[in-house]
């Protein structure tokens, strides 16, 4: 069976580092280079914005919900992570991208550990997971340090778990 999440208020997230909350149609020309749906990435600001578009729609209608990962000393934002593809079997999937300049600082394994524990204590979902390409080292590392488990990898990917 597939759950449906939806929250009257968008829920805002904050750990040590960031503030996790709703991505805004005016931050569209902060995200292009890391902006892409259903792996169609963004080639310009109204790519992203019809990209969020869908994202929105995709919460609205409780099947994912993004936020936009946000500095908390300077507001700049630094990338996303979401819970995308649906809930099946109560199942969150996530996934998630940060803007290169921000990488190797653990920005997402903070975000990743934020998201995790509000779809588990929160949301009450019973799993999260995610799938990682198997060259994506990096990823499976930010998975790992978040407390992920290494599930079923094969050669187009590696899954991981969280309960």
């Amino acid at each position: 069976m597939k759950k449906k999440y939806y929250f009257d208020v968008f829920p805002e997230l904050v750990s040590e580092r960031l503030l996790l909350r709703e991505i805004r149609l005016s931050e569209a020309n902060q995200m292009i280079e890391i902006t892409v749906y259903d792996g169609q990435p963004a080639e310009n600001s109204h790519d992203v914005v019809r990209i969020l578009s869908q994202i929105a729609l995709d919460y609205f209608n409780g099947d994912g919900i993004t936020w936009g990962l946000y500095l908390k000393s300077t507001g700049e934002f630094i990338g996303n992570c979401c819970f995308c593809r649906g809930y099946q079997n109560n199942i969150a999937e996530i996934g998630y991208v940060l803007k290169a300049d921000f990488r190797g600082h653990g920005y997402m394994t903070e975000a990743v550990k934020t998201v995790t524990r509000f779809g588990l204590q929160d949301m009450k979902v019973k799993q999260v997971c995610a799938y990682t390409a198997p060259d994506n080292l990096a990823s499976q590392s930010v998975l790992l340090t978040a407390g992920f488990t290494t599930g079923i990898c094969n050669q187009d990917s590696h899954q991981f778990f969280c309960q």
